[in-house]
């Protein structure tokens, strides 16, 4: 979510060093490792309190759609859990030139039982907490200090659970001292943002859409390029879900669009569709790419589908060569981008940072922002 070319007054009286951040993807992108069922409460809850607060309070929850169909959203506040934060400098939307903010983000995801292991629904909150400069400042030196005490060299890893707590486990030092720093500078005082992802419909569709925070009511977000302020994305393919039937609606009118990918697999012809098929391709490249689209410039359905997507047609067309056709839109970083989700032939599964059932799932536009964050705090935080 960083315009890297973005050079802005509003991070001049920072001076932290480049070399001092010593910040890689797993730290500003901190996916959490589930607990064994009788260790849940080591993930952070909503009645969890920063020093603003707690971190996200019941009463947002009424107001909210129910997330999943079996429960209510009063009942699953007490299995919603954090399973990942996020730390931005320079959060922004829509076209340039504009104010960034600096920001954490936290994931939640209701946890349950299944076979007697800790397992996830498949509906997400996602709560922002906005931070002034001098704290998001004091916040990265914590981290880089709390990761320098672990180890003296970057080993620029791809983005997955959290290496030192997953070595640690939850209740270990590491993961200890990064909620403790965290804590510092969120709490509803801040809270500025609330989004969701609705599982319904026998699980094969998702409604996205979220809130502003203002003056302490839930404001509706307009999504952009859907005209709406809610967004389905629809895939009853069956009996495996390795291709597409459903699509989006309100439907995407912007010509950037990868709507036909999506629709019905079965009546794409790739003899008549070859060009059809690379400029949906290339628009889900282009919504990977953080340097080209923010959340001010992309729909929701698109930017959580453009991984499957993209990944369908590079299976299905291999003789199309479509990264390389596309190779323009994709990002490009010096850290190590690739994917190591599993389950990614699986057209279903529209997560982008948490998990699908038990398994660890981190979209490519994720990995991309992760990269995108450590350039922008790396070139502009001197």
């Amino acid at each position: 979510m960083i315009k890297i070319c973005l050079f802005l007054s509003f991070f001049t009286s920072l001076n932290l060093h480049a070399s001092d951040s010593f910040l890689d993807l797993n730290d500003v992108s901190i996916l959490l490792p589930l607990p064994k069922p009788e260790s849940w409460s080591q993930l952070p809850q909503g009645t969890t309190s920063g020093k603003l607060g707690v971190l996200l309070p019941r009463e947002y929850m009424k107001n909210l759609p129910q997330l999943i169909s079996s429960d209510t959203n009063q009942n699953l506040y007490n299995y919603l859990h954090v399973v990942g934060m996020r730390l931005d400098p320079c959060f922004f939307e829509g076209r340039l030139p504009m104010r960034c903010k600096s920001q954490v983000r936290m994931i939640w995801q209701p946890l349950k039982l299944e076979q007697k292991v800790t397992s996830t629904f498949d509906a997400s909150l996602h709560t922002f907490y906005d931070l002034s400069v001098d704290d998001f400042k004091s916040l990265l030196k914590a981290i880089s200090a709390l990761k320098k005490a672990k180890t003296d060299q970057n080993d620029f890893l791809p983005l997955g659970i959290n290496p030192f707590i997953l070595q640690e486990g939850l209740a270990g030092d590491y993961s200890q001292k990064t909620f403790s720093e965290v804590f510092k500078y969120v709490g509803a005082g801040n809270l500025s943002r609330i989004t969701f992802m609705q599982l319904f419909m026998n699980e094969t569709a998702w409604m996205f859409g979220g809130f502003d925070i203002v003056n302490g009511d839930l404001s509706p977000i307009m999504i952009p390029r859907a005209n709406s302020t809610t967004q389905i994305f629809a895939n009853s393919a069956g009996p495996r879900p390795f291709w597409f039937l459903g699509g989006i609606k309100p439907a995407v009118s912007s010509e950037e669009n990868l709507s036909f990918l999506i629709e019905d697999s079965r009546t794409i012809y790739p003899q008549q569709d070859e060009q059809k098929i690379i400029e949906a391709t290339k628009a889900a490249f282009r919504f990977e790419n953080p340097d080209l689209h923010n959340p001010g410039t992309i729909d929701c359905v698109s930017c959580h589908v453009a991984q499957p997507a993209r990944s369908w047609a590079l299976r299905q067309y291999p003789w199309f060569n479509l990264d390389t056709v596309n190779q323009n839109e994709i990002y490009k970083s010096d850290r190590d981008l690739r994917n190591l989700s599993p389950m990614q032939v699986h057209t279903d599964i529209v997560r982008s940072f948490g998990y699908f059932m038990n398994r660890p799932f981190v979209a490519q536009r994720t990995i991309n922002e992760s990269a995108a964050v450590i350039k922008y705090i790396n070139e502009n935080f001197q």
